[in-house]
């Protein structure tokens, strides 16, 4: 709003340093004021008698308006950013994955046979492709007596390092999907909420959204409902608080008081606790509204799981 009150002082400084430049030239050379009615009225008793004018005088006022309106477009006119695309290729080269090839230590020989078999390459450098036990061995028959030529240890092969990466833990998960799939609800999958691994995502009709977990512990639950949360309110707006979380764990590692957490010992608790909470459909129900909601809750599910 600032930019465009600015614009707009711009232009009627523009209107008004034309008009002034425009008075002077015409008074200066033609005696014409623009501003006066009485000359208006003059130059139209001219032309309506036909007397000749000049033909640069309406030159003189065709160049000065078309002048006021040129500058005036550039004044006014919008103005986009440019951003500058890189070329495909070089996006595609960019985001072409890069192939790691193992790491294989080389064995170390014995003192003596490093000095024995001085002129025999240890290794592969870098610009060297690693060569075979059998063509090391028949480069070093060509240069030392069969008869005290003792064998390289053979190489072998050691496999690269693994690294073990944690795996999400939810190991009553089936059960807990299936209870809530009992229950009528519509099921979203998901495979991490903040801190929780694998979580049972389950939507009602009603807009509750709940989250289902085993041997987590009450803070991990609140992460999570704090990541969904602000997912919302920056996607949703005000519409955000239609959506209401509610989370359950069974045989929690940790218990925390919280109105929308609930806590069970066993999967048989929590199963008795769903059969009073049914996904029913309540009154005025919109079937598009909820189809709509489901898409937009299972492609925040998805994109949350590939953090």
């Amino acid at each position: 709003m600032r930019k465009n009150f600015d614009k707009i002082l711009l232009g009627l400084l523009w209107l008004m340093t034309m008009a002034l430049a425009t008075t002077l030239w015409m008074n200066v050379r033609y005696g014409f004021d623009i501003f006066s009615a009485a000359h208006w009225e003059y130059i139209s008793t001219l032309q309506a008698n036909r007397t000749s004018i000049k033909l640069d005088f309406y030159l003189s006022l065709i160049l000065a308006l078309c002048i006021a309106l040129v500058g005036l477009y550039f004044i006014v006119r919008p103005r986009f950013r440019k951003i500058a695309l890189p070329a495909t290729t070089v996006a595609q080269a960019a985001l072409a994955p890069i192939e790691q090839k193992p790491y294989i230590p080389e064995p170390t020989q014995p003192h003596n046979e490093v000095e024995a078999h001085s002129n025999v390459p240890a290794g592969p450098t870098s610009n060297q492709r690693p060569r075979s036990p059998s063509a090391m061995m028949a480069g070093v028959t060509r240069k030392q007596n069969p008869q005290t030529f003792t064998p390289p240890t053979q190489r072998m092969n050691t496999p690269a390092p693994t690294v073990a990466i944690a795996t999400p833990k939810n190991p009553l998960g089936s059960d807990i999907n299936t209870i809530f799939e009992s229950a009528g609800f519509v099921m979203k999958p998901c495979k991490r909420i903040g801190k929780l691994g694998a979580p049972i995502v389950a939507l009602g009709y009603d807009q509750t959204l709940w989250i289902g977990t085993s041997d987590a512990s009450g803070e991990d639950m609140v992460d999570a409902f704090q990541t969904l949360t602000n997912i919302f309110e920056d996607t949703l707006g005000d519409s955000a608080n239609d959506i209401t979380l509610r989370g359950c764990i069974i045989s929690p590692t940790s218990t925390i008081e919280h109105d929308l957490i609930s806590t069970f010992d066993n999967i048989d608790a929590f199963k008795q606790f769903m059969s009073g909470h049914q996904n029913i459909k309540p009154d005025g129900f919109d079937s598009e509204l909820f189809d709509a909601i489901s898409t937009y809750i299972g492609t925040v599910t998805n994109y949350i799981g590939k953090e």
